[in-house]
This record gives structure tokens, sequence and C-alpha cells, in this order.
């Protein structure tokens, strides 16, 4: 497995893993274009040999000392094997390595995930009940 920058021709592969995780939830391809051109070098590919398997999308906050976990996604039939967790610790030290010193993302309540980001020492800070309108809660979790 190889965890690397994401390179323009990765856009398309990557927004099929977002629309197939996420679906009507899912970030359009155009802003997954402009957040790779925002913040060059936080959005994590891993492939094998030809294929890509996952991704991860992180940025700065508004707080130079503060990051954000914005989507992470592995292709089904990569899932529980790990790359969920290489991806999201690949990009915990990229924000750390640009200065942040608390990270966060927000989940749904009951996303089998949740577990992976506790393990990585996140930690519930909130929960809002309509994050995407009504029906919609989610958990801000934050690791500091």
């Amino acid at each position: 497995m190889n965890i690397r920058t994401a390179v323009k021709k990765d856009l398309t592969a990557v927004h099929g893993l977002e629309r197939d995780g996420f679906g009507d939830h899912g970030y359009p391809d155009f802003f997954l274009r402009q957040a790779w051109d925002l913040w060059p070098g936080s959005l994590l590919v891993a492939e094998r040999g030809n294929a890509l398997l996952g991704y991860v999308l992180a940025g700065r906050g508004e707080a130079a000392t503060e990051g954000w976990i914005l989507s992470l996604a592995v292709a089904p039939a990569a899932r529980g094997q790990g790359l969920g967790r290489q991806l999201l610790r690949a990009a915990v030290n990229a924000l750390e390595g640009q200065g942040c010193r608390r990270i966060k993302l927000t989940v749904l309540p009951d996303n089998p995930a949740l577990h992976l980001y506790q393990s990585l020492g996140f930690a519930e800070a909130g929960r809002e009940e309509d994050y995407f309108g009504p029906g919609e809660p989610r958990l801000l979790m934050v690791k500091a």
C-alpha cells in the first residue's frame, strides 16, 4: 500500500470514492478540485498498483493551530485492512507538521469508523442534532 499526495489525475477517482461512501452528503467534484488547489498536500490517497483504494482530505481551520479532517473514505473492497487508520494517521501527522495542535472532525453518531477515531486519540467534544439539516446529527470530535 502506498500513501501519497494526490495529483490532479486522481480527482475523478477520489470523487467516485466520496460519492460511493457518502451519497448525497458527499462533496461535489468541484469542491474536491478547489480543496486540492486551496490546501496543497492535504489530499492524500492510498493506492495499490494502479487502484486508488482510499483518500483523506484535511485542512487548516480558521486558527493557524487548528486543523480539520474533512473527509475520509476507503473503497468497500479495501475496508477492514487498516487503510483508514493509515490515512488518518498520515493526515494527522501532516496537520501537526503544519503546527496544528487541535484537530477536529465530525461523524455520524452510529458511524462504524467512530472506534477508529477514538483509538487515534479523538474524543467527543459535542453533538449537533441538525448539522446538515433536520435529522442529520453529527458528533464533533477533537484530538488535542
